[in-house]
């Protein structure tokens, strides 16, 4: 089984740097790209079952990325609560956003860094 699936430049690498672009849109482009590459090397690194399991969505997705598009696909897995289907959104957020707070614990809920939050007014 090729991990390409599960790379950056592969399908769960996109969905996941799309996923976290529209969930924290404030989180700058490289702070992003971490936490995918983060999220990509841990995909690799489950056990054959779960890989396995994680790869035959990740090959459903690539195709729908093909035919409907990076958004559409992304917004669909987004808010689907469909059992297996809605995983892959939850262990993206779950990698990534621990990553993302284990990282930089004072990045705010829409992902800005702690610099852009010392920047408001303080009473």
């Amino acid at each position: 089984m090729s991990t390409r699936l599960l790379t950056t430049e592969g399908p769960f690498g996109v969905f996941a740097d799309r996923l976290l672009a529209l969930e924290l849109p404030d989180l700058p482009d490289d702070r992003r790209a971490d936490a995918v590459q983060f999220s990509c090397r841990r995909a690799n690194e489950v056990p054959s079952p779960l890989k396995l399991g994680i790869s035959t969505l990740t090959i459903a997705v690539g195709l729908a990325q093909r035919g409907l598009g990076n958004d559409t696909t992304t917004s669909f897995l987004q808010r689907t609560s469909l059992p297996f289907v809605g995983e892959l959104a939850r262990m993206v957020r779950s990698l990534a956003f621990a990553y993302i707070w284990e990282t930089w614990p004072h990045t705010s809920p829409t992902g800005a860094p702690e610099s852009s939050l010392s920047t408001g007014v303080t009473s």
